[in-house]
């Protein structure tokens, strides 16, 4: 009989507790499945360019489970349906070159740069040199959800001359130097290594011996102190900022190995049949083109652009803008800036034609932007201008997008993963309200991201930037 009127209050006081419970709740634990449907989409192919219009995709967990025509994809009752008539579906994107923990220099980066690339559609990125352990630290909290925040690929610290100009940099003064640094990398589970610019010629090949023994990809900057060419056939995998290719370009190659590089000389000896033959090296030999273009133009136009009244200031911290900032300022002003203005303009110019040129001889190109580290480069916001400038290179739409979704899926041997929207992918996928391939600049019109499986409404987007505007107004000087 105790018993009895003890199960009797108890099954009362369940139905008192559930009553109460958010209509939220309940219905979670009602869509048990915890399934994704995206009904009535139009999906780009970004392999062909084909728009496949009335699509639906499923997406269960971090999954696209099934992708295919609307009226043939059956849905289960208990999943969380999200009509997206009128909204084109491309792959999340790629920014290939950014920097994350750049020493002390962008403090407080994972509640600035790691929301702006969710909320720009960036999924995924390569850092191309940053604090290791902090890194790995984020990738798992953003694994985890407690950080919002894209895929990380990372090198760590890059390796650079016995003087490094930049933070998070291993000096290098000897062969012996760029072995140990490689090998301490691959332990420290870094998944490439970066080169900069001022490595001595000995330890650039001892590098690249090593990490073919190590089994780990180089890539970065063209050393000053070697060719484009001898890069390409040491196996480099990429090449940044167009470093290397006006140098090859020249009939002045070797006079520029030992320095006097100025964009005034890059031009007056330029010569298309030099850059031609160098194009045929690269294409042979699987070495990507990361250009940076809108850093480039920034870099060079530093002095005749004013951002002042640019809205997305506001999500820079005032610490970044004052300090950070002002040093890049100073040393492209003393060193990069060196030329006229005139003859910089030209050479923004001459870097589109010579990207152009090198495409069309089958070279691979990636987008990347130096993000945050270059002047006025947004996190996030500066990958959709980058796409406009290889469209300014001569590249269709099409061609542009493949830079930021399957070529750097291709790049990290990723293409049954990522690149492409496909039954059994990772769920990376950005919502457009416009047709990309109509118009480059339609990739800003983002209703909505999915990263990793997590769906992020417009209103959802609009509230995280909202939380980087104030975390931004939080850091000082």
């Amino acid at each position: 009989m105790r018993l009895s009127h003890r199960f009797f209050f108890l099954i009362i006081a369940l139905l008192v507790f559930v009553s109460h419970m958010p209509l939220t709740l309940l219905a979670q634990s009602d869509r048990s499945d915890g399934a994704l449907v995206l009904t009535n989409l139009t999906l780009v192919d970004v392999r062909s360019g084909e728009l496949r219009p009335k699509q639906t995709l499923v997406i269960k967990d971090n999954r696209i489970v099934s992708a295919g025509p609307s009226q043939t994809v059956a849905e289960t009752a208990k999943s969380r349906s999200i009509d997206c008539s009128g909204l084109y579906a491309i792959p999340g994107l790629w920014d290939m070159h950014v920097h994350l923990v750049f020493g002390d220099w962008f403090p407080g980066g994972e509640n600035i740069s790691l929301p702006l690339f969710v909320a720009n559609g960036v999924t995924s990125v390569r850092d191309m040199g940053s604090e290791l352990e902090v890194i790995q630290k984020w990738r798992g909290e953003i694994d985890s959800g407690q950080l919002t925040g894209p895929r990380i690929h990372s090198s760590g610290p890059m390796l650079d001359g016995p003087k490094p100009r930049f933070p998070s940099s291993v000096a290098i003064t000897t062969a012996e130097d760029g072995r140990r640094a490689v090998d301490d990398l691959k332990q420290r589970g870094a998944d490439f290594i970066k080169l900069q610019s001022l490595i001595p010629r000995d330890a650039v090949f001892a590098i690249a011996e090593e990490a073919k023994k190590q089994g780990i990809a180089f890539e970065g900057h063209v050393p000053d102190s070697v060719r484009a060419s001898e890069m390409s056939n040491a196996g480099m995998k990429s090449f940044e900022h167009l470093i290397g290719i006006f140098e090859g370009s020249s009939p002045l190659e070797d006079e520029f190995l030992k320095g006097n590089k100025t964009e005034e000389r890059f031009l007056a000896t330029y010569d298309p049949v030099r850059t031609g033959a160098l194009a045929k090296i690269l294409a042979r030999n699987g070495t990507w083109q990361c250009p940076t273009l809108v850093w480039e133009r920034g870099g060079n136009l530093i002095d005749a652009t004013d951002f002042s009244k640019d809205t997305r200031t506001k999500y820079v911290p005032a610490a970044w803008k004052a300090k950070t900032w002002k040093r890049f300022t100073e040393e492209i002003t003393q060193g990069y800036g060196g030329d006229d203005l005139s003859v910089r303009k030209k050479f923004v110019s001459k870097e589109l034609e010579v990207v152009h040129m090198l495409h069309e001889h089958g070279v691979g190109f990636l987008a990347g932007t130096d993000t945050p580290a270059g002047v006025y480069i947004f996190p996030g916001f500066s990958l959709h201008e980058e796409l406009q400038r290889f469209v300014a290179a001569g590249f269709t739409p099409l061609e542009a997008l493949q830079t930021a979704t399957m070529n750097p899926a291709r790049f990290f041997g990723m293409e049954s993963q990522l690149g492409t929207i496909e039954g059994g992918m990772l769920a990376d996928l950005v919502l457009l309200s416009a047709n990309p391939l109509q118009d480059i600049s339609n990739t800003q019109k983002i209703s909505a991201v999915v990263a990793n499986g997590r769906y992020f409404s417009r209103k959802e987007l609009d509230e995280m930037l909202a939380r980087v505007e104030a975390a931004a107004r939080v850091q000082t000087e």
